[in-house]
């Protein structure tokens, strides 16, 4: 009786490959982690907000620790959350226009609420983020407050 002494193939991926896309995955669940915190920062101030102030006081002062830790954290993995609410907005810019199609091309546009933040990962762009924009009310004097 004869063995088959055929094995399975070995893994022949590259070790530098395989830490290569252990690295991304990696990456992609810290910009996820990034864009969460981000969206329940926001979501957290609109809620004190309505809440008593002694109260609101105390859960600001308990995400303020959480929030600093993910931020040192963030820091670390060279992620960097960008809010561009009040820029000018321009189309090439790392930011999807939710409502672009309601304005004229001529018009002057400004950012006036983010929902996704820009992330940067070693100021490189990794996601690009998301916001509402409306109609600059004097294009000139937008641009002299950004500078």
């Amino acid at each position: 009786m004869k063995r088959n002494r055929s094995r399975s193939a070995p893994d022949t991926e590259a070790p530098e490959k395989m830490i290569e896309k252990e690295n991304e995955h990696l990456r992609s669940a810290l910009v996820e982690i990034a864009a969460e915190n981000w969206r329940f920062e926001h979501a957290l101030k609109k809620v004190l907000q309505g809440m008593d102030i002694m109260e609101a006081e105390r859960f600001s002062r308990q995400y303020s620790y959480f929030s600093s830790r993910v931020s040192q954290a963030m820091s670390l993995a060279g992620l960097t959350c960008l809010d561009m609410s009040g820029q000018l907005y321009d189309v090439g810019m790392a930011v999807q226009g939710m409502n672009l199609e309601e304005f004229e091309e001529e018009e002057s546009l400004i950012i006036t609420r983010m929902v996704e933040p820009v992330i940067l990962w070693n100021g490189r762009v990794v996601r690009s983020g998301m916001a509402m924009l409306g109609r600059a009310a004097h294009p000139q004097e937008a641009e002299e407050e950004q500078t």
